[in-house]
């Protein structure tokens, strides 16, 4: 079931694109409605992609590369459409749409085979830090996105800049606490597999130091003004330290 489950997805998630493209060029609210329905049926796709290969492995997949990049693509898809119900995230649409369907696509190409966790992996913490990491994850993909695309958009289309200034915001404040959950429950995990809530170990250290760049974004914009451009990069900046963690 699940490479039915992974077409379907990936085949909505390419209508969404293509509507979203077209809309651009040729701009039609219903080709806008059709957009988003797409992405609802790539993201429901997805959902049962993901609800399968947990109930199938007994476990959260996060084991092996194709499982995280599959929960790290739905949780891009997620946060996207939580916002999408609350605030206006329309203008991120088409490229939203697009990195998920690479992302599924380059997935589509890896080793889907499940794999057990190791002992020191088999815990309910882990599962907690995990979910919650990516979850936070999702919302700082699109603040590095929104980031990206305000800087294109401030030379060519001042109007649409501004609010991508605040929306990219948002998804940082959206994201921070689930980064700070995810490492608290990480040191937590730690304690119960190696007896030590914090090691100084490389992936512990780059853990901390992407927690407080984003922790200094927010200070940043928050008491010390720093907003559009200037936020925009920090945020970009925080994300390739995401990406090196």
């Amino acid at each position: 079931m699940q490479p039915y489950a992974m077409q379907f997805a990936l085949i909505a998630y390419l209508f969404s694109a293509g509507f979203y493209i077209f809309a651009t060029v040729f701009p039609r609210k219903h080709l806008e409605r059709n957009a988003e329905w797409s992405f609802g049926a790539g993201f429901f796709g997805h959902s049962v992609l993901v609800a399968l290969r947990w109930y199938e492995a007994g476990r959260p997949p996060f084991a092996n590369m194709y499982e995280a990049l599959v929960l790290l693509a739905w949780c891009v898809a997620l946060v996207y459409i939580i916002f999408s119900l609350f605030d206006s995230v329309k203008a991120l649409g088409k490229v939203v749409s697009v990195l998920v369907l690479l992302l599924m696509n380059y997935i589509a190409t890896l080793d889907g085979s499940i794999t057990p966790l190791m002992p020191a992996l088999q815990s309910k913490w882990i599962s907690i830090h995990v979910i919650t990491y990516f979850i936070g994850y999702g919302g700082l993909t699109l603040s590095f996105v929104t980031g990206i695309y305000y800087l294109i958009a401030r030379r060519r289309n001042p109007a649409l800049a501004r609010p991508l200034d605040g929306l990219g915001y948002r998804f940082i404040a959206f994201g921070f606490p689930f980064l700070t959950v995810g490492m608290t429950t990480g040191s937590i995990w730690a304690n119960t597999a190696w007896g030590t809530y914090w090691g100084w170990d490389p992936k512990e250290t780059c853990s901390l130091i992407t927690w407080l760049v984003y922790a200094l974004y927010l200070h940043l914009r928050m008491g010390g003004g720093w907003k559009e451009r200037r936020a925009a990069w920090l945020s970009i900046i925080g994300y390739i330290v995401v990406l090196f963690t």
